[in-house]
C-alpha cells in the first residue's frame, strides 16, 4: 500500500513541476536559514560549558556606587587582594584562580626567532579551575615556579617544530619583571590551545607571581582583574556575597579613609557571582581599555534571538508559499480526489496521500539546504566572526534536531491543505471555488509573506541609513591620514618617544608625530562639587595632528615645562557639565590612577567623538602622562601613504631593533567600532533580498495557478474585446490589494522596532516618510513585475486556442 502512495506521490509531483520546484526552492532557503542560525545559536550558547567544574564555577563581579551619584556601575572584575582574601575566609570556595590579561600582547623570543603573543598571568591553581589539557606537563607543577611558563601547541610549534619542549628557554625582551627577575623563563608545560568557543584565550601563561615583580597591588578599591572561584556543591551565594563584603569593609578602611580625603566621598562596594557559562553572552561593561577582565569573544543573547527570529520568518514564508499553493491547486485535484472517494477511498487515506507527498518534498527540501549551508558557511562564517567548521552541521546534535524538526515542517505545511482535499465532497464540485474561508485563509497568508517582506525592507532601508551618517558623520576630529601603533617597550617610554618623533620629523611625508593613550571614566574633584570625566592622555602634538579645534585657551606646549605636571584641557561637555562659566584657570584633581596633584584648565577643545557614536560625548580631560602614553599617531600629508609607512617602520625598527611595528589606520580603526553594525546591515540586506525572492516565488506559482482556473473566463473576455491592459488589470489587482494591505502592517511595526534599535545610538537618523514610500514602491513593483511576467503570455495569447484547449 505505501509503495502505492509513493508511486503516485512521485507521478502527482512530476505532473507538477513549476510548483514542486518553487516549493522546494523556498523551503530549501529557509531550511538552509534556520540551519545557519542553529549552529550560530548553538555556538554562542556553548561557550565556557567544556570546564569540568561546572557549574560551580563563578567570576567574582564588583559593583561600586559613589555617595554623590546614585549610579551603579558593576565589571567583571576585582583588584589583587580580593581572590586570596575570600579564598582564606570563605570556606565555600573550594579553589580560585585570577587571571590578569585579555588584551595583553607582547613580544617573546627564542633564539633568532620573536612573536608576538596573546599573554595572561595566572595563579598556580589554574589549571585546577579551568580545563584546558595539558599536552606535556603538569596542571598541578606547571605555574609553582615564578620563571615557569605555559605555551599552547601553536606556540611551541611555532618556535621549535615540536611539542616536546619542557626545559626550553624563553625570553622576553624589555619586559619589566623579567629584568627584576634576573633568570630566564623556562617552559614547565604545552597546552592544547584553547578551543574557539572559551572566553579565555592565550598563547602563552605567566605565574600571577611574575607581574608581582613589577606589578604588585593591595588596593581594595580596584576592580581590573578577573577572579575565579569554584564554589562547593550547594553553596548559598548571597551568604557567600555577604561575607565578601564584610572581608572588604574589614581590609579596605583606610584605603577608604584616603580616598575620602582626597575626593570627598567613600565608594560603596558590593560584590557578586556570575556563573562561568553566563560570561559570554551577558558581559559587563569593561574597565579599562578594550579588556573586561581576561575575557574576549564577548556577545549578546539578543543577536542569537535575531538570528533566530529572521531565519524563522524566512522559514515561515516558504511554508506559506508551500501552503498558499496547494490550497490554490486543490481544485485542480477535485476529480483525482472524488474518484478516489466514490472508490471506497477514505478521508484518512486522502491524507496520508498527500503528507506523503508533502514529506517527500521537504526530504528534497531538506538535503538541498544541506548543500546549500555546507557551501555558504565559509560565507557565513566571515559574516558573522565566527568559526563553525563544516563537521558541525552533520554533527549528533545537529542531525537530531533536523529528525525532530523535519515532521514537524511536514505536519506544518501538509495538515490544512490535506484537510481541505480530504474534506472535499463529490457531488459538490463547484464549493472548492467557492470557498470563503479558504480564500480568506489563503489571501491571509499572501498578506503574512508581504507584510514580512515589507518589514524586512523598511527595515533594511534605516539600517543602511543609519550607517551611512555613521560612515559619514562628523566626528570633530580628522581621523584621514593617520597611522595609529603602539610602542611594545616598557623601558624610558619619555625616551623611546623623544628618539621616534626625532627620527619621523626627517621625513618629509610626515606631517605631524604624536602620542596619546585611553583611560577610563574616573572622578574629577572641583573646588564645588566633584563630577565622573573621560581622562584622555596627550602630548602637546595631539591636538594638531587630530584636527582638534580649541574655542579658548591654549595647547600643551613644549615652551611650558610645568604642563606635564599641573596643566589639563577640557571639552565643552565637562563645561557643560560642571557649569563653570570662565573655565580657564579653574583648578581641579583628576583621578588618582593618573595624578592626585591639582591642575589647571588651560584651554576648552570643541566636543569630538572620542568614544563611537552609541554614547553621547561625555565630559572628557586631557592630561600629560608619560606612563599611559604608549600609542603613538603619525599624521601624513595627503597622497603619501605608502612614503609615511615606510618611514614610519624604519624608524620604528631603529629604535626598537627586534620589534615589528603592528600598526592600523585611524580611519579603519574607526571603523571596526561598528563591525558589529556592520555585520548586521548585511544580515538584514540579505534577509531582505531572500522574503522578497520568496514571495516572489510564491506569487509567481499563485498566478500562474491563478491564470489556468481562469482560462475559459478569460478566453471570454478577449473575444468579446477585452485589451491586454484590461487583462492585466483584471489578473494583478487582488494580487495588488493584498500587497497594499501588507504595506499597511508592517509599516507601523517596522517603525517600533527600528526606532528600538535606533535608541541605540545617541546620534542617529529620523525615519523619514519616504522610506516607507520606497519601500512601498520596491515591493509593489516587484510583485507586479512578477504578476505581469506570469499574465502577459496569457494575454497575448490566440483566444480561440485558449476556448478549444478546455
Amino acid at each position: 500500500m505505501l509503495r502505492n502512495y509513493f508511486k503516485l506521490a512521485i507521478r502527482h509531483i512530476w505532473h507538477r513541476k513549476l510548483y514542486a520546484g518553487i516549493n522546494v526552492v523556498g523551503l530549501s532557503i529557509g531550511i538552509c536559514a534556520v540551519m545557519l542560525a542553529f549552529l550560530f545559536i548553538k555556538d554562542e550558547y556553548s561557550f565556557d560549558d567544556f570546564h569540568t567544574t561546572n557549574p560551580n564555577l563563578y567570576r567574582v563581579t564588583t559593583t561600586l556606587r559613589t555617595q554623590h551619584t546614585d549610579d551603579r556601575h558593576t565589571v567583571g572584575g576585582t583588584g589583587q587582594v580580593q581572590g586570596p582574601a575570600f579564598k582564606e575566609a570563605v570556606p565555600e570556595i573550594q579553589q580560585y584562580s585570577r587571571i590578569l590579561g585579555g588584551d595583553i600582547f607582547g613580544g617573546i623570543k627564542s633564539g633568532e626567532k620573536e612573536l608576538t603573543v596573546r599573554m595572561l598571568f595566572v595563579d598556580s591553581s589554574f589549571f585546577s579551575v579551568f580545563t584546558f589539557p595539558l599536552l606535556r606537563g603538569s596542571g598541578t607543577t606547571a605555574l609553582h615556579d615564578i620563571s615557569s611558563v605555559v605555551v599552547t601547541e601553536t606556540v611551541a610549534r611555532k618556535f621549535f617544530n615540536s611539542i616536546d619542549v619542557i626545559g626550553k628557554v624563553l625570553e622576553l625582551p624589555d619586559d619589566p619583571s623579567a629584568s627584576k627577575l634576573g633568570k630566564p623563563m623556562i617552559i614547565s608545560a604545552v597546552a592544547k590551545d584553547p578551543p574557539r568557543n572559551s572566553s579565555i584565550q592565550f598563547d602563552v601563561l605567566f605565574a600571577m607571581s611574575f607581574a608581582n615583580l613589577s606589578f604588585a597591588d593591595d588596593n581594595w578599591l580596584n576592580a581590573y582583574l578577573g577572579t575565579y572561584i569554584v564554589l562547593k556543591p550547594g553553596a548559598n551565594h548571597e551568604a557567600i556575597t555577604s561575607k565578601f563584603k564584610t572581608i572588604y569593609q574589614r581590609n579596605a578602611g583606610n584605603q577608604i579613609a584616603e580616598n575620602k580625603k582626597g575626593y570627598g566621598f567613600d565608594p560603596e562596594i558590593s560584590y557578586g557571582l556570575q556563573n562561568m557559562t553566563d560570561i559570554h553572552l551577558h558581559p559587563f561593561p569593561k574597565f579599562v581599555g578594550n579588556r573586561e577582565a581576561g575575557v574576549i569573544n564577548e556577545s549578546k543573547p539578543i543577536f542569537s534571538y535575531l538570528f533566530a527570529a529572521i531565519s524563522l520568518f524566512i522559514l515561515l514564508m516558504a511554508a506559506t508559499n508551500f501552503i498558499n499553493i496547494s490550497i490554490a491547486g486543490s481544485l485542480r485535484r477535485s476529480k483525482e480526489v472524488s474518484m478516489r472517494k466514490i472508490s471506497g477511498g477514505s478521508k484518512g487515506q486522502i491524507i496520508l496521500q498527500f503528507l506523503i507527498e508533502t514529506g517527500i518534498l521537504c526530504g528534497t527540501a531538506f538535503l538541498l539546504a544541506l548543500a546549500f549551508a555546507q557551501l555558504l558557511l565559509p560565507l557565513f562564517n566571515q559574516m558573522t566572526g565566527k568559526l563553525i567548521p563544516a563537521s558541525d552541521l552533520f554533527s549528533f546534535q545537529s542531525l537530531k534536531w533536523l529528525l525532530v524538526a523535519f515532521p514537524i515542517l511536514v505536519l506544518l505545511t501538509a495538515l490544512y491543505p490535506a484537510y481541505t482535499l480530504a474534506g472535499f465532497k463529490p457531488v459538490l464540485t463547484a464549493t472548492l471555488r467557492h470557498s470563503t474561508r479558504r480564500m480568506v485563509f489563503g489571501k491571509a497568508l499572501v498578506i503574512l509573506q508581504f507584510s514580512l517582506a515589507v518589514f524586512f525592507v523598511i527595515s533594511t532601508m534605516v539600517y543602511y541609513r543609519q550607517m551611512q551618517f555613521i560612515r559619514t558623520a562628523d566626528l570633530g576630529y580628522d581621523p584621514s591620514n593617520m597611522i595609529y601603533s603602539w610602542i611594545k617597550t616598557d623601558k624610558d617610554i619619555p625616551n623611546v618617544q623623544h628618539l621616534l618623533r626625532t627620527e619621523l620629523s626627517f621625513s618629509p611625508a610626515i606631517q605631524a608625530v604624536a602620542f596619546t593613550g585611553d583611560g577610563d571614566m574616573q572622578d574629577v574633584k572641583l573646588p564645588a562639587s566633584t563630577i565622573k570625566a573621560f581622562h584622555k592622555i596627550a602630548d602637546h602634538n595631539y591636538i594638531e595632528a587630530a584636527s582638534i579645534k580649541i574655542k579658548a585657551g591654549r595647547n600643551f606646549s613644549v615652551d611650558f615645562p610645568t604642563d606635564a605636571a599641573n596643566a589639563v584641557i577640557v571639552n565643552e561637555a565637562f563645561v557643560r557639565a560642571t557649569g563653570l562659566s570662565n573655565p580657564i584657570g579653574t583648578t581641579i584633581r583628576t583621578s588618582e590612577y593618573y595624578d592626585k596633584e591639582q591642575k589647571q584648565i588651560i584651554a576648552v577643545v570643541n566636543d569630538y567623538h572620542f568614544q563611537n557614536l552609541r554614547e553621547p560625548i561625555k565630559p572628557m580631560v586631557m592630561i600629560m602622562s608619560n606612563w599611559a602614553s604608549g600609542g603613538i599617531l603619525v599624521k601624513y600629508k595627503q597622497s603619501k601613504e605608502s612614503e609615511a609607512l615606510a618611514a614610519f617602520k624604519t624608524a620604528y625598527a631603529k629604535i626598537l631593533p627586534g620589534k615589528t611595528a603592528e600598526y592600523s589606520f585611524a580611519r579603519d580603526a574607526t571603523a571596526n567600532e561598528y563591525e558589529q553594525e556592520s555585520r548586521w546591515e548585511k544580515i538584514v540586506s540579505i534577509a531582505a533580498f531572500l522574503c522578497l525572492l520568496i514571495c516572489s516565488l510564491g506569487l509567481f506559482g499563485l498566478a500562474h495557478l491563478n491564470i489556468q482556473q481562469r482560462t475559459r473566463e478569460l478566453g471570454i473576455r478577449k473575444v468579446l474585446g477585452a485589451t491586454v491592459l484590461s487583462l492585466l488589470a483584471l489578473m494583478s489587482k487582488d494580487f495588488l490589494k493584498l500587497v497594499f494591505w501588507a504595506i499597511i502592517i508592517a509599516s507601523p511595526i517596522a517603525t517600533i522596532v527600528m526606532l528600538k534599535w535606533l535608541d541605540n545610538f545617541a546620534y542617529r537618523v529620523s525615519i523619514d516618510w519616504w522610506i516607507f514610500g520606497l519601500a512601498a514602491l520596491i515591493t509593489i513593483s516587484v510583485a507586479a513585475v512578477t504578476i505581469f511576467f506570469q499574465s502577459i503570455k496569457m494575454a497575448l495569447s490566440n483566444p480561440v486556442k485558449d476556448l478549444k484547449d478546455l
